[in-house]
């Protein structure tokens, strides 16, 4: 059966566990988080318990048979963990034997396929096979964890924070969230980093800029921001950055070239009345990554729609020449930036009005 995390908490909450979990997607924390929860359910906390047993790559299908099937030692339950199960290194015969002992598995067992170590795993043709057998099983439970909307990853944020002693508004969480693509993995991290520094002080803007390592992709939606305000210097010392960081001026050109998509993508749908979340969705952005829309919807607010057509059109001409000519790429990089800046000033005086 397919459960959503809300319904899956609230199962095991209940102590309703099944026979079977299948657990995987982008979110690996979360798919971490309920691997535990099941198994305090089910072994308890301990995690050396005799009666817990793990698979990793490899495994037999005779080995997971016999798993399955002992009974637990001194104890009423046993729970076996299969580690980033790849069923493509599979013969056809072991797969129906991993099949028929998962579709077996006695009542005093609680078997939990976890896909820690690689999202792709579920995409192979023989693993989303077993994925689409399981969904319709009423003794299994087939979760995906994608990534959360900003605002949960904050609120989440918040929580951490207090719990360890900090405090935090919720307009600087929200900026932890996007920083970190909403990825709770990260986020969980640098949140613990910042509160060790702060200790019991407020966690505040300067603290997280201080101390966050910002990712390329902020980074460039920062400079792109800079640029529409017209701060060319602002902009060039983010660029000057990112060349110290020694990124590969093609994708710093095409996270640039990114930045202006969304920019015109949220002026669109502001244009035609929509909302960010609205936009956001008919251009098919994934949650971790919807307030794109709105923060650029912020950004160009007074900017024309045939402003930001002409910004993509030099950005594709740059991306032209790094690829086809022997043009050194900093410098076409840095020339672009130079020109946007310009095509600015341009509109500024009023010569891009949609």
């Amino acid at each position: 059966m397919k459960l959503d995390e809300a319904a899956l908490a609230n199962e095991i909450k209940s102590g309703s566990i099944r026979s079977l979990y299948y657990f995987y997607g982008e979110e690996v924390l979360l798919v971490k988080t309920y691997l535990y929860r099941v198994l305090d359910k089910t072994v308890g906390k301990d995690r050396d318990n005799i009666n817990l047993i793990t698979l990793d790559e490899g495994f037999t299908p005779l080995l997971l048979s016999d798993c399955v099937e002992n009974l637990p030692l001194f104890a009423e339950h046993k729970a076996v963990v299969i580690n980033d199960l790849d069923l493509d290194k599979y013969t056809d015969s072991d797969i129906e034997m991993i099949k028929d002992t998962l579709e077996n598995i006695p009542p005093e067992c609680t078997v939990i396929i976890a896909i820690t170590n690689g999202a792709e795993l579920c995409k192979k043709a023989k693993n989303k096979k077993l994925i689409t057998s399981l969904s319709k099983a009423q003794y299994a439970a087939v979760s995906e964890f994608t990534h959360m909307t900003a605002d949960k990853t904050a609120a989440l944020i918040i929580k951490k924070v207090k719990k360890n002693g900090s405090d935090i508004s919720p307009e600087n969480a929200k900026y932890i969230a996007e920083l970190t693509k909403c990825n709770l993995t990260l986020a969980s991290a640098e949140t613990d980093k910042l509160c060790s520094y702060a200790g019991k002080r407020e966690i505040t803007r300067l603290i997280i800029d201080k101390l966050m390592i910002k990712q390329l992709d902020t980074s460039v939606y920062t400079l792109a921001t800079e640029l529409n305000k017209g701060n060319i210097k602002a902009a060039l010392a983010i660029l000057d950055d990112l060349f110290m960081q020694r990124l590969d001026p093609i994708i710093i050109l095409t996270s640039l070239s990114s930045a202006y998509i969304d920019f015109y993508r949220a002026k669109t749908g502001a244009l035609y009345k929509k909302k960010p979340a609205d936009t956001a969705q008919d251009f098919g952005y994934p949650k971790n990554r919807a307030f794109v829309i709105s923060k650029a919807a912020g950004s160009v607010s007074k900017l024309s729609r045939s402003y930001i057509r002409e910004c993509l059109k030099m950005l594709l001409d740059a991306d032209i020449m790094m690829k086809s000519t022997s043009v050194n790429p900093k410098t076409c990089l840095e020339q672009t930036v130079i020109k946007l800046h310009l095509k600015k000033t341009e509109f500024e005086k009023g010569e891009y009005i949609d």
